[in-house]
């Protein structure tokens, strides 16, 4: 049977699932028990091939069909989830040495939490973790878990380029799917599946997440219960009970039977992922795996939202839920922050602290409202106690933000943007008012508190919230202050630097339309008509379209940052959005500094630029493709336009000297060829590497680009002189070659012309 596993794990995708369908069918549970382990390690690339079954790499887009079938296959409804259920009874289990989990992970287990007291197996005589026993489907979910965590970004080139892409993996789609089952929203949701052993898990208490150490215990914390080297489970105080609070209110082992599933999901989520080593670590998270975190902040909102009219043995992990993600997302945050790039892609990092600090949108009623990214649903005073317990996610986040967004290229959309949601968030109904009202009360004796536990109490029972809010001894001694007058001050410096970016973008949209109409000029009224007909339009028809979208959405991010924080505007001479200067005027405090990189000597030296001065530069640096290596559009059709771009490479690298030649040519041969061929260009593009932001250029040649034989217009006009042959010289061809007379024609003209 060894052999045979083998040799079905070994095949393609496709037919390894369904042999494992056929297998699991006529094999018997004791043979599918022995089979398990290999099965998921072959799952998720242990001991073999990294990416596995290529969870992390499938997507809609590039593989639907195993997309689909994954999905299938592995979804809470699906053939495997119902192995799972079927292994789970009180003597199958499966261990994992405690030496291939993370060292994080590793050292959270050493404190002893009381949720993995049945779980781990420890060394009698050396006082150490060995491994950890665990059912089938909490071995499954655990590895499940733990795959995010590898770097497939940095070791594969197709995981490179999907996690750069906002495509979604077969990977998070099942991460989703699991949360949303086993994490429910709604009291009254089902868990599927339903059917399965009751007598799974001894009842274990529920503890709230406690603060972790300072420093590595000396000496390893025994739980009072827990496994050793035999299996034996020894109870190191005697008389302790395991009791639940879910148990003693919901009539014992019957509710405990529905909710482990749920503790077990919650507990392997939140304390692997958002134990990812950011700072050990020389590789930065992808961002599917960001993407992955803020599903999970996002579920957790859910399923703890609805513990007031949950009365179900749910409840009391619900109550839960947050205090565990809350004991680790600061520091998760902070690190991701601090190594992340200054690109587009920060924007993953921004979401997933949105989603953190906004747990009011994410309710039943926020369900049923379906109002997308733009609902702002009211912040009612029951969250009053969220916003203390994280008040400095709120501000010490937002000010670790601030200079980094300082930085960003606002030339480019997807910056100002995300510019907008940074400030859109801070300005919705009273929550400023709410976190200036908090950050007074956490200043402690200066305001009339004896003790900064009393002032919580105090806060707490004044507003009657139903969060207990727990003053954390870590931050207490240093929060920071963001409604001080040096924040202020910042604030206003910031949006300084915003109003020159926004007239920096002003300025290159006006230079933008006039090159466009001095080009259009110079090509002549048939010409633009032509293309005008076609719809084709150049690099800079689309640069312009994306960047005359960007000042309006940076007006709006300083006009609500100035309401916020009572910025006056008219500081910060930002002129009105329909109005073009010739040149931005620098601020004074550097003014009649250069604004270029380089001194007189062509030298570069930054020793003298501020950050403000730095930006400013950065926003005139653009990345130039090659047209026919931009993204396919909608008037175009996709499988044409890749055969044609596949003819127009082979030519290219074929005749490439000739081409060049003939391109350089000073008689008419040459001055046709100008007008066939695309021109030689500069590519420019900004790359990552080792988190830094890096522009690169290549040079390319003249070339030939069939790429406008793919759009539909222009398969328009060939079908009309199709047809026009047809029905003119009973002959399709003729008009064909008719049209190809006159496209030549034309283009002689030009070239005469130029």
């Amino acid at each position: 049977m060894q052999s045979h596993i083998l040799n079905v794990l070994n095949l393609p995708l496709m037919d390894k699932l369904l042999q494992l369908e056929i297998l699991f069918e006529r094999c018997t549970l004791r043979q599918i028990q022995e089979l398990f382990p290999l099965i998921v390690h072959s799952m998720f690339g242990i001991n073999g091939h990294v990416l596995g079954w290529g969870l992390r790499t499938t997507t809609m887009e590039n593989a639907p069909h195993y997309f689909n079938r994954l999905q299938h296959f592995l979804g809470v409804h699906g053939i495997w989830m119902q192995i799972c259920h079927k292994l789970l009874n009180e003597t199958t289990k499966f261990e994992i040495d405690i030496n291939l989990l993370p060292r994080k992970f590793i050292g959270m287990l050493q404190a002893g939490p009381m949720f993995y007291a049945d779980l781990i197996n420890i060394d009698i005589l050396k006082h150490q973790i060995t491994t950890l026993s665990l059912n089938a489907f909490d071995f499954y979910i655990f590895h499940f878990a733990l795959y995010a965590l590898q770097p497939l970004h940095t070791i594969n080139p197709i995981a490179m380029q999907i996690h750069n892409e906002r495509s979604k993996t077969i990977y998070q789609l099942l991460s989703a799917e699991y949360l949303e089952n086993f994490l429910p929203f709604s009291p009254d949701a089902r868990i599927e599946p339903v059917n399965f052993s009751n007598t799974i898990k001894a009842p274990q208490p529920l503890p709230a997440q406690t603060l972790q150490p300072m420093r590595q215990p000396k000496y390893l914390k025994l739980p009072s219960s827990w496994r050793n080297s035999n299996g034996v489970v020894i109870s190191s105080s005697p008389g302790s009970g395991n009791t639940s609070p879910q148990s003693d209110s919901s009539g014992g082992a019957s509710g405990r039977a529905h909710v482990w599933r749920s503790e077990s999901v919650l507990h392997f989520f939140v304390d692997i992922w958002l134990r990812y080593d950011i700072e050990s670590e020389h590789h930065l998270p992808s961002s599917e795996y960001v993407r992955g975190v803020r599903t999970l902040v996002k579920q957790v909102h859910f399923f703890a939202n609805a513990a007031r009219i949950d009365h179900t043995p749910l409840c009391a992990l619900r109550k839960l839920s947050v205090s565990m993600v809350k004991g680790r997302i600061y520091a998760f945050l902070c690190s991701l922050i601090d190594r992340w790039p200054l690109d587009s892609s920060l924007s993953v990092v921004l979401e997933l602290w949105l989603s953190y600090i906004q747990p009011w949108r994410y309710t039943l009623a926020a369900v049923n409202h379906h109002g997308g990214i733009n609902y702002q649903p009211e912040i009612s005073r029951y969250f009053d106690g969220f916003i203390i317990d994280n008040l400095i996610v709120y501000t010490h986040i937002f000010m670790q933000l601030l200079p980094r967004f300082e930085r960003l290229d606002y030339s480019v959309y997807r910056n100002a943007y995300m510019l907008h949601r940074f400030a859109k968030m801070f300005a919705q109904h009273d929550l400023i008012g709410r976190l200036q009202q908090f950050e007074r009360l956490h200043s402690g004796n200066t305001y009339g508190f004896d003790s900064p536990q009393r002032q919580v109490n105090t806060l707490n029972r004044s507003h009657n919230s139903s969060y207990n809010a727990q003053w954390n001894p870590l931050h207490s001694s240093n929060i920071p202050k963001l409604f001080s007058e040096d924040m202020h001050m910042q604030i206003e410096s910031f949006l300084y630097v915003i109003s020159m970016a926004r007239n920096t973008v002003l300025s290159n949209i006006r230079n933008l339309r006039g090159e466009i109409a001095e080009r259009q000029r110079s090509e002549g009224y048939l010409k633009n008509l032509f293309k005008k007909f076609m719809g084709k339009s150049t690099q800079d028809e689309i640069t312009l379209c994306e960047a005359s979208r960007i000042p309006e959405v940076l007006r709006q991010s300083i006009d609500a940052f100035c309401r916020t924080f009572n910025v006056d505007m008219g500081n910060l001479s930002m002129l009105e959005h329909d109005t073009l200067p010739a040149e931005p005027t620098p601020p004074a405090s550097i003014s009649g500094k250069s604004f270029s990189f380089f001194d007189a000597n062509g030298s570069l030296d930054t020793s003298k630029l501020t950050p403000q001065q730095m930006s400013l530069n950065l926003s005139n640096i653009h990345p130039t493709i090659d047209p026919a290596m931009l993204p396919i559009m909608t008037n175009e059709i996709k499988p044409l336009v890749r055969a044609l771009h596949f003819i127009s490479e082979s030519i290219n690298n074929k005749f490439g000297t000739q081409i060049a030649a003939y391109y350089a040519r000073e008689d008419f041969c040459g001055k046709l060829t100008r007008q066939l061929l695309c021109p030689p260009m500069t590519e420019q593009w900004f790359g990552k590497n080792h988190g830094n932001a890096d522009l690169f250029e290549r040079q390319v040649p003249a070339r030939v680009s069939l790429r406008a034989l793919g759009s539909i217009p222009t398969l328009l006009v060939l079908g009309c002189a199709l047809c026009f042959g047809q029905l003119w010289c009973g002959a399709p061809i003729v008009g064909l070659l008719a049209l190809c007379a006159l496209f030549l024609c034309y283009s002689a003209l030009l070239a005469m012309l130029s």
